[in-house]
């Protein structure tokens, strides 16, 4: 045999694993081992929370030790495949130009996960069963309990005798460990990619995101100061490179805390691109609630767009006042807070009369409960207004329990969908995000209007500055709002048109010196 191959995620390594490798080299003399390390790409993820490059030196470390023959190649992640033993072996011949060329008859696969072993004996190969002949403990169970264990991982024996020292000695110089418990006590990273939600179309995204900043920024960048500037949920980091341009921020440091890895992945990349130009610029796939990455009193500015709906929708209320509080707690005094979202009209609790539009699309009986994908959104883009409305009232909010009020009343034989206004309008914003419908069907926009967003501040130790305020957004308006139908309230037993209503807040708000009254 010339090779002896040990596929895995590899977080860590066991006593047993290198003892297990040294046997198994001992009857193969001529043999290295090949260490695939995969998903190497991840990192920040409950999954994979231990980047590839760190990973890959605890290997060589341990294999430098032990005297291992070794070699290890980074596999960077793809979706489950039936044929993935076949793409590994393809992809490190490809990474040596063919001198790691691993076959049935000099290569033996050193394998304790029973699917992964069906595969490799598919194509033929040998396997040893590693930790399966004496039901040892696996690495990732090892990981698993050093999370269980807390703060006081090291000192448990049971643990410290199962790693390798090597590993032990990785997990304590570049705290490993708790890097790796914070992110399991972390609520948003709980997928491979990290996000808040499961269900994001990242395409389209990045497109609606970066296609939109130019204007919002342009809106708020005069009140962002010098210094230490924090862009929270920062996305694909377009924020921070229009800011970066303007020459009265070009001295400051600008950090991007993003917790969805296909994000932070695109502003790492961008970084790397030089697309943010001269700008220091420092990214990190974190959640701000968990992590304490800036100390109280060190920002001049944190900026939040598009992000406290999310909060409020994911995480709950709870979570979107604590969050509100951080940013408070890490401004200097002086500093502001500069938040852009979407958000309720002022009479969002008003009961308004809707006469949505039927004759734009399908009235079917059967709104395809079942869809799903690209269906889904083929099927919603045939349906008139009316009939998605129909759809909307069943799928918003679902799941969370907390979804629209509806009602039908005939005025003067004409039929109306009555509701709150703020419930009329978490429709009319969402009603096109056909690609996106199943995640939009989770976000609330219209828990808070402007008004009640500036009592919130203020509440919470703010003082707000005369360049919040309400923003209408005309395109919005023009193309979403006004073909869907028209809205009314009642009043004396008459109907009365509504002008339209707010869609967006910007809100700039400042912290209190110890000077201000």
């Amino acid at each position: 045999m010339k090779y002896v191959l040990i596929p895995g995620r590899h977080h860590l390594v066991t006593r047993f694993q290198a003892a297990y490798l040294k046997n198994l080299l001992a009857q193969y003399p001529d043999a290295e081992v090949v260490w695939a390390v995969t998903s190497a790409d991840h990192t920040g993820t409950q999954r994979n929370p231990i980047a590839g490059a760190r990973r890959l030196g605890m290997i060589e470390a341990v294999a430098a030790v032990e005297q291992l023959p070794s070699q290890v190649y980074l596999i960077s992640n793809v979706r489950y495949r039936s044929n993935f033993a076949h793409y590994l072996i393809e992809e490190i011949r490809t990474q040596t130009s063919g001198r790691v060329d691993m076959r049935p008859d000099n290569t033996i696969v050193a394998c304790s996960t029973d699917a992964v072993i069906a595969q490799y004996e598919s194509l033929g190969f040998g396997i040893a069963t590693v930790e399966q002949e004496s039901r040892a403990e696996m690495p990732w169970d090892v990981v698993r309990r050093i999370i269980a264990r807390g703060p006081e991982w090291s000192a448990d024996p049971t643990i410290t005798e199962a790693m390798h020292p090597v590993c032990k000695t990785l997990y304590e110089r570049y705290a490993v460990a708790e890097l790796v418990q914070t992110i399991y006590a972390d609520p948003l990273i709980g997928s491979d990619d990290g996000d808040i939600t499961l269900s994001r179309d990242y395409t389209s995204y990045r497109a609606a995101f970066e296609d939109n900043a130019w204007r919002k920024v342009n809106d708020f960048a005069d009140y962002v100061l010098p210094g230490k500037i924090l862009d929270v949920g920062c996305a694909t980091g377009q924020t921070i490179k229009l800011l970066g341009e303007r020459p009265e921020l070009f001295e400051s440091d600008f950090y991007g805390v993003e917790a969805a890895r296909p994000l932070y992945e695109i502003c790492q990349q961008r970084k790397t691109n030089g697309e943010f130009g001269d700008t220091n610029v420092y990214f990190y796939q974190r959640n701000i609630m968990q992590s304490e990455l800036f100390k109280p009193a060190s920002l001049t500015t944190v900026i939040t767009m598009a992000l406290t709906h999310e909060v409020e929708s994911y995480l709950g209320h709870d979570a979107l006042h604590q969050f509100i509080a951080r940013a408070h707690d890490m401004l200097a005094p002086g500093g502001v807070y500069i938040n852009y979202d979407v958000v309720g009209p002022d009479d969002r609790t008003k009961e308004v009369y809707f006469a949505p539009t039927s004759d734009d699309g399908e009235n079917p009986d059967d709104l395809q409960w079942e869809l799903e994908g690209d269906e889904l959104a083929g099927f919603l883009g045939t349906l008139s207004t009316a009939a998605r409305l129909r759809r909307f009232e069943r799928d918003f909010r679902q799941d969370e329990g907390d979804g629209i009020v509806v009602r039908r009343e005939y005025v003067d034989g004409t039929e109306y969908a009555v509701m709150s206004h703020g419930d009329l309008c978490e429709f009319l914003a969402k009603k096109d995000y056909l690609t996106s419908w199943r995640s939009e069907m989770h976000e609330k926009f219209c828990f808070y209007s402007h008004e009640e967003w500036c009592e919130v501040l203020e509440a919470a130790g703010f003082v707000m500055t005369a360049a919040s305020r309400r923003i209408t957004n005309p395109w919005l308006i023009e193309n979403r709002f006004v073909p869907a139908g028209r809205v009314y309230e009642r009043v004396d037993g008459s109907l009365n048109e509504l002008p339209q209503p707010t869609t967006n807040t910007l809100l700039v708000a400042q912290k209190r010196t110890p000077y201000d009254a």
